[in-house]
């Protein structure tokens, strides 16, 4: 994480993770319409002419009233709990739990019959299916996959318009000099402190983040010698987007 980001970081942060990292607003294509909540509104955390996300809070006893989604969208639980439907299932969804949906759908909706409140991010993808031309003997592909040299991640899920990863870091940890893809977002499960070094500062640009905040991320190249190092007292876990068209 570099500079540019921190301080796109901090707007968010200031802005209550509204819409400050927006670009110029564009309709979503038909049919990705973000999600509806009959009895629930949303707030936008993050709109460029890539993505909208929408964070939703479902307090405990609340229903989210009907409900309909479109084609092609993921869910982030931020806080998971349990949700009872209409029927009277229920079912546990844990912090950080990811959803791909591909058809479009609707229900009677859900209520919070846990005893916290729960927090969910729609992201709706605002292209078509990913087009991405085959690369040639010289050409790499503008998407891939993450690769932090000293941490691990969990590849949770792959399709035709997205990669998803998780990668969870302790304090003291260190990612390795890595670089970052065009069209990547982070979602942080769980927020903390760090530093982030590159040659251009060796010395470290400190940044923060609460649990849910949603952010953009500039492409960074392998030269520049980027890396992060959790410098916090508890351990991170955030959810990394690399889209595909």
């Amino acid at each position: 994480m570099n500079m540019r980001m921190s301080v796109l970081m901090a707007l968010v942060a200031l802005a209550g993770a509204s819409s400050t990292l927006k670009a110029t607003p564009i309709s979503p294509e038909p049919g990705s319409k973000p999600p509806i909540y009959s009895d629930l509104t949303g707030t936008v955390a993050l709109e460029n002419d890539h993505v909208i996300a929408q964070r939703f809070v479902i307090e405990p006893g609340q229903s989210t009233g009907r409900h309909a989604h479109a084609a092609g969208q993921l869910e982030v639980f931020i806080k998971g709990g349990v949700l009872t439907s209409k029927t009277g299932r229920s079912t546990l969804w844990p912090d950080g739990r990811v959803v791909w949906l591909q058809d479009a759908g609707h229900d009677g909706g859900s209520t919070n019959t846990g005893s916290s409140p729960i927090e969910i991010v729609w992201l709706t993808l605002k292209r078509g299916r990913a087009t991405s031309p085959a690369a040639g003997p010289r050409q790499k592909p503008g998407f891939g996959y993450l690769d932090y040299p000293n941490i691990p991640g969990e590849d949770v899920l792959e399709n035709d318009r997205l990669i998803v990863q998780r990668f969870k870091m302790n304090p003291g940890d260190w990612e390795g000099i890595h670089a970052h893809n065009p069209n990547t977002l982070y979602i942080f499960i769980k927020g903390g402190h760090w530093l982030s070094k590159s040659k251009a500062n060796p010395q470290g640009v400190p940044g923060s983040a609460e649990d849910g905040l949603i952010a953009w991320m500039d492409p960074i190249g392998l030269s520049e010698g980027h890396q992060s190092g959790n410098v916090g007292k508890t351990s991170t876990e955030v959810v990394w987007v690399s889209l595909k068209n």
